[in-house]
């Protein structure tokens, strides 16, 4: 009844003011243009040019001869070549009038712009732009715009030539005069508003986190300088700012990236009471802010780019930890309204700055709105977040009560973790220990037998099996525990599966009764050759095709194992067939269940399966029963091949 009840309560009547601003963002006018885009409405090709000497003459000579046409926004992340995009724009798109050509974004440190009417040698017209140039524009705005001419009756031939010490990405919009003028006029109101509110909660911020001290609330104003970032994104600092032959929006652009990365952190990290509530989290979060902040310092030795892939590495890692502790809080307290309401906010930022930066890496195709979505997220989280200080402070005696009863609960959850990884220790070091030296002594014994006695040899046959078991037990119990715990590492190798298949038969135990076959397709469906390269984590992998083909040799008395492997385009198929006595009447699924066994001569922990197939899943493959009857089984593995390069 408490949540039911929430927009009565102080906390719910401070979400008003965010939601409602969420409401102006997804209505913006922002989001009524309609230009022609390039790669969207335009297609175009692109030339690479590593060494950037490339003429305008050679560059279209050049894109004349590529055969493919891109459809989405131009994006290649941090590399330091030169790109050429080539493409036509027909006469058909003026209307009889001319275009203005806006180009994006302004941290692009150099583009030049080429164009001719199509069909025609003339001497290319040529214009330039970029960070590095003040955004240089035919047009008073914020953001770098062309004016292109009607071209009479033929059309324009066109390049564009990108160069960047940032991610190399392009956004072309080609506007009628008419609708960039109202686009333009609306956007500026919305924008005026938008940093008009951003000073008014960072000036409240900074009082409130004077007046009340309060961790949140300075993490909150240090994070304000976010709306700098998002002044220089949007061009406002070089269209506003005098030009004083320094490109300040050129420096503050990239300082401001890497550290509203660190502030984001330390700021979410508050906005959960992280210290409290998981300090060793705590800690490694604040580390990775201060190591974040640190490489700033490269940017005056021209290594922007190195600070980029740096700060990657660590705020992925630090970004992961934060979502599975959120979500982790959720289980814990049962999805409660007011513990989901309360993260949700941070929550949505980090993903979106996720989402953010993998976009600017070139590692998905850049979208507009992921960045709109980042830029709404961090006004909304921050006037969040004030208001649930103001919310807290209020109801300090309120909270102290439930924070040492919540401080209880996770001393007990802290407790039972530690026993569990304890527990987990133990079996991954003294259970596989003595099995070991178990197997070994069993070798030794087997070698020292100069006039072996066949009832000696059977006992050591059967203490053999036994250890197997017990070690094949113990590695899926292991697998088992990695494979469920929240963020599942994968040390993938380049792997080729026929000789992984070969090295396991090798140490595969036939009774007299059974046979292994193995047959590998040399070539694929289509004629080209076989390599079967797969990225896998090699040591999972064994344990799971271990466990299909012990199970064959297991469950069948006597008989040949088939082992089939083939591929095609774009995966590896394997199948394992026994001449066993099939499953019963369990379902495909149903043995794939954890604990599940077969009806048929069930031994075992109805571990294997399961492993096998959540191994086989987590490689973004899939582990199938092909069939099964009295005759036998067949199970089959499907393996996306490795991608090239």
């Amino acid at each position: 009844m408490e949540d039911s009840r929430l927009n009565s309560t102080p906390l719910g009547k401070c979400l008003v003011t965010p939601l409602l601003l969420l409401l102006l963002c997804l209505f913006s006018p922002l989001t009524l243009a309609t230009p022609l885009m390039l790669g969207q409405d335009i297609a175009y090709k692109v030339l690479e040019d590593a060494n950037g000497e490339l003429l305008p003459e050679q560059a279209a000579r050049a894109l004349r001869s590529l055969p493919a046409h891109q459809r989405d926004t131009f994006s290649r992340g941090y590399v330091k070549k030169v790109f050429w995009l080539g493409f036509k724009l027909p006469i058909a798109d003026f209307g009889q009038q001319e275009r203005w050509l806006e180009l994006g974004p302004n941290f692009i440190d150099d583009i030049k712009l080429f164009y001719r009417p199509l069909g025609t040698t003339q001497t290319w017209q040529t214009k330039q732009t970029g960070d590095l140039l003040h955004g240089r524009s035919d047009l008073d705005y914020r953001n770098p715009v062309f004016v292109l001419p009607s071209p009479g009756t033929s059309g324009y031939e066109m390049m564009i030539r990108v160069q960047s010490s940032s991610s190399v990405l392009l956004q072309a919009r080609f506007w009628s005069p008419a609708e960039f003028v109202s686009t333009a006029t609306r956007s500026t109101h919305f924008w005026s508003f938008y940093f008009g509110l951003a000073a008014m909660s960072s000036l409240l911020a900074l009082v409130l986190a004077l007046v009340l001290k309060s961790r949140l609330l300075w993490s909150a104003a240090a994070f304000s300088s976010i709306y700098l970032l998002i002044a220089c994104i949007q061009g406002y600092l070089n269209w506003l700012l005098p030009d004083w032959g320094l490109p300040l929006q050129h420096y503050l652009t990239g300082a401001l990236t890497l550290t509203s990365y660190a502030l984001l952190l330390w700021l979410c990290t508050e906005t959960i009471n992280l210290k409290k509530n998981q300090p060793w989290l705590h800690k490694i979060l604040l580390s990775s802010c201060l190591l974040i902040l640190f490489l700033v310092l490269l940017l005056p030795f021209g290594l922007y780019a190195l600070a980029i892939k740096i700060q990657t590495l660590v705020y992925l890692l630090a970004a992961t930890l934060f979502v599975g502790f959120v979500l982790h809080l959720w289980q814990k307290d049962r999805f409660r309204l007011t513990t989901v309401l309360t993260s949700i906010s941070p929550l949505t930022c980090i993903l979106a700055s996720l989402f953010g930066l993998v976009s600017v890496l070139g590692w998905i195709p850049f979208r507009r709105e992921i960045y709109l979505v980042w830029q709404y997220a961090m006004i909304m989280n921050m006037l969040f977040v004030m208001a649930l200080a103001v919310f807290r402070i209020r109801e300090k005696k309120l909270a102290e009560l439930e924070k040492k009863q919540l401080s209880d609960e996770l001393e007990t959850e802290r407790a039972a973790s530690f026993h569990q990884r304890q527990f987990i220790g133990m079996v991954s070091h003294e259970f596989r220990t003595p099995l070991a030296v178990i197997a070994g002594s069993l070798t030794n014994l087997y070698h020292l037998e100069s006039n072996p006695e066949p009832s000696r040899l059977s006992r050591y046959d059967k203490i053999q099996r036994a250890t197997e078991r017990m070690m094949q037990l113990t590695d899926n119990c292991l697998a088992d525990a990695r494979l469920n715990a929240t963020s599942l590492y994968l040390d993938r190798q380049p792997v080729k599966v026929p000789e992984l298949l070969r090295s396991m038969l090798s140490l595969l135990v036939l009774s007299d009764q059974h046979q292994v076959k193995l047959t590998v397709q040399s070539h694929t469906p289509g004629g080209r050759p076989a390599d079967y390269n797969v990225s896998a984590d090699a040591t999972l992998l064994r344990i799971a095709l271990s466990n299909v083909i012990d199970n064959a040799v297991k469950y069948s008395t006597k008989g040949t194992i088939h082992i089939n492997c083939s591929q095609d385009a774009h995966q590896v198929m394997i199948t394992v067939c026994d001449q066993g006595p099939g499953i019963g009447n369990l379902t495909g699924a149903e043995i794939f269940e954890r604990y599940r066994q077969g009806e048929q001569g069930a031994t075992g922990s109805g571990l294997g399966l399961y492993v096998a197939r959540q191994i086989i899943q987590a490689h973004h493959g899939d582990l199938s029963l092909a069939s099964s009857s009295a005759q036998g089984s067949c199970f089959k593995f499907i393996l996306p091949l490795a991608k090239e390069g």
